[in-house]
């Protein structure tokens, strides 16, 4: 399956031959609705079928929550390893990816690692992570700004423009506490992550925000 933000590209095969290809809206409710209707249709067991697609992000979350939901197996792979394996370059159109991301699954599977949906706490805890860090590339800029251009502009253009950026930068600080509470609170709230959580700080060099990143990356 070829996944993008909008829609997803079917194409099944059997053996080395195109059993169908189609394409479906990238929705949770139409995802597993077509795996549904497949394996009804053509009656086959989930155990029947394996499906391989690019790791793209959060677009591919829609495709694991309707696979884990159905019970066929997903195989999300690297999209560097599916566009260079065996010469293959990447198509013009969905259509054509999804057909090679097929194509590619056939003589590999014995290469395949069915991908597992993380637990709920870790889902939410990568989301927030990920939130944080923007806002906090966001600060350590308007910051730099405050320092690095008052020597550079108009004594009053630059108290107008500081006066708006400290309102940024309040809004900001205040953003990525509210973010650090809430990673505190799903760390707390789950025995085996607070575990981790506070062997990791316990390391010297290691901060609460790194020892969290490391469980995000590790799980």
């Amino acid at each position: 399956m070829d996944v993008s933000k909008q829609s997803v590209d079917v194409c099944v095969l059997s053996g080395d031959d195109i059993f169908l290809e189609k394409q479906i809206l990238g929705t949770i409710s139409e995802i597993e609705s077509f795996l549904q209707s497949f394996l009804k249709k053509h009656s086959f067991s989930v155990s029947d079928v394996l499906v391989c697609a690019e790791y793209t992000g959060k677009y591919t979350y829609p495709l694991c929550l309707s696979c884990q939901r159905v019970g066929v197996g997903l195989w999300l792979e690297n999209p560097y390893a599916i566009k260079h394996s065996c010469g293959l370059e990447r198509g013009k159109n969905d259509r054509q990816d999804a057909r090679k991301i097929a194509h590619y699954a056939r003589p590999y599977e014995d290469k395949v690692r069915l991908f597992v949906l993380p637990q709920k706490a870790i889902s939410s805890l990568r989301e927030l992570v990920s939130e944080q860090e923007l806002y906090i590339v966001d600060k350590k800029k308007y910051q730099g700004q405050l320092t690095d251009e008052k020597s550079f502009m108009d004594p009053q253009d630059y108290r107008q423009k500081s006066a708006r950026l400290k309102v940024l930068l309040k809004a900001l600080t205040a953003t990525i506490k509210e973010i650090e509470e809430k990673i505190q609170k799903i760390i707390e709230g789950d025995e085996k992550l607070s575990h981790q959580f506070k062997l990791l700080c316990s390391i010297d060099g290691i901060g609460e925000r790194t020892a969290v990143k490391v469980i995000v990356e590790t799980n």
